[in-house]
């Protein structure tokens, strides 16, 4: 984001696909032994094609890539996501968000996203919301530095 953001804005998508390894690993350091999340025999035998994209992965994209959107001056605020339908390794998926409000804080201005990640078909699989401060737009360089996202 190199200009401010106002609402409505449609932030540029990403594309991405989720490799079995990557989800092997993220089973390994996200402590997620189930076994739909790395072994692919034993996913395709409980009914799914391939091994199962984790939900906080999912999460950890949908904060990434509205981080990145925002730029090196953003922080993290909170993020909530609920997944809807099922995603596996190896299908496209697609990474967007919507400005749906900028409101001026201490830290500079509050931007809230509605954030989705859609298969091929633009069926979303997940839905959520991104708050991010901007501080880019802070009036005083005296604001208030980032303090990290909220943790309940």
């Amino acid at each position: 984001m190199n200009t401010p953001a106002a609402v409505g804005d449609v932030c540029p998508p990403r594309r991405y696909t989720h490799s079995r390894l990557q989800l092997f690993r993220f089973s390994a350091v996200s402590w997620n032994s189930h076994r739909i999340h790395y072994d692919a025999e034993f996913a395709v035998s409980e009914g799914f094609s391939d091994v199962v994209v984790q939900s906080t992965l999912h999460g950890q994209t949908l904060t990434r890539y509205a981080l990145e959107w925002a730029g090196p001056d953003a922080c993290l605020e909170s993020v909530s996501w609920r997944n809807v339908a099922t995603a596996v390794a190896g299908e496209p998926l697609t990474w967007s968000g919507t400005v749906r409000t900028v409101a001026p804080c201490d830290s500079g201005v509050r931007v809230t996203l509605d954030v989705f990640v859609l298969r091929d078909d633009g069926a979303p699989c997940v839905t959520g919301q991104v708050d991010l401060t901007c501080r880019a737009a802070r009036t005083s360089p005296s604001a208030e530095p980032c303090r990290g996202p909220a943790t309940s």
